[in-house]
């Protein structure tokens, strides 16, 4: 590459902390921003794990379905990366482990783009959104309308979006930088979600996503280097 292409692209890191100037030895080091990826990237790795204990205290306080997502990438998705079948008798509902699904179709992915900064927001609404099922919301307007209300919750609620018959309510949790990492949801056959449950449900996640935000908190403080050297 030439040269002022390469001095462009060290500034624009140095810029975003991803590169720290040795002043010393007039090099570059990673940067703290790199350090942090790095991080989330190995937290990542083990997010099942981690958040195991608290989907299984989910499934025993609802015997429905529970589901746990990551978001995927640069964040316009997010992947199915694990759950806990309904115990109950009669209609039952279940994901598939590693499906893909884009933020604004169902609970647990508008779930995370409830918790995007405004400008990302836009900027993913502005695209043409596809519809899963003939209930999936894609109207601008009345996806703003349902983060709206999720924002006043603390929880998103849908209806038949991702598979007919389903209701689903989904929260997000996210690392210790506010960034979204992931969702939490509940997935129960529509004829069993009452108000009540609904309601119930929101309350339920919105607890258990608190708990994954102090496992993701501590797990980041744990990987700190002690003497406080990057």
């Amino acid at each position: 590459m030439p040269k002022s292409t390469v001095s462009r692209l060290v500034k624009f890191l140095a810029d975003r902390g991803f590169l720290t100037l040795l002043a010393e030895r007039n090099r570059y080091s990673l940067g703290p921003a790199a350090i942090d990826l790095g991080r989330r990237a190995s937290a990542l790795f083990d997010i099942r794990g981690l958040c195991r204990p608290v989907l299984e205290q989910l499934s025993f306080e609802t015997r429905e379905t529970v589901i746990l997502t990551s978001v995927v990438g640069a964040g316009g998705a997010v992947r199915c990366v694990d759950q806990i079948e309904s115990t109950r008798e009669g209609l039952r509902v279940f994901e598939q482990i590693g499906s893909i699904f884009p933020l604004h179709a169902g609970a647990a992915p508008r779930a995370v783009l409830v918790l995007l900064d405004e400008a990302e927001r836009d900027r993913y609404l502005s695209r043409q959104l596809a519809p899963i099922t003939d209930r999936t919301l894609v109207d601008p307007v009345a996806l703003r309308q349902n983060i709206a209300l999720a924002e006043k919750t603390g929880y998103v609620v849908s209806y038949g979006e991702t598979y007919e018959g389903v209701t689903g309510i989904g929260a997000a949790f996210s690392w210790s930088n506010g960034c979204p990492a992931g969702s939490l949801a509940i997935a129960i056959p529509t004829p069993r979600a009452t108000p009540d449950v609904v309601k119930r449900s929101g309350e339920l996640l919105k607890a258990a996503c608190l708990r994954v935000n102090a496992l993701l908190s501590a797990d980041s403080a744990a990987s700190q280097p002690k003497d406080g050297s990057q």
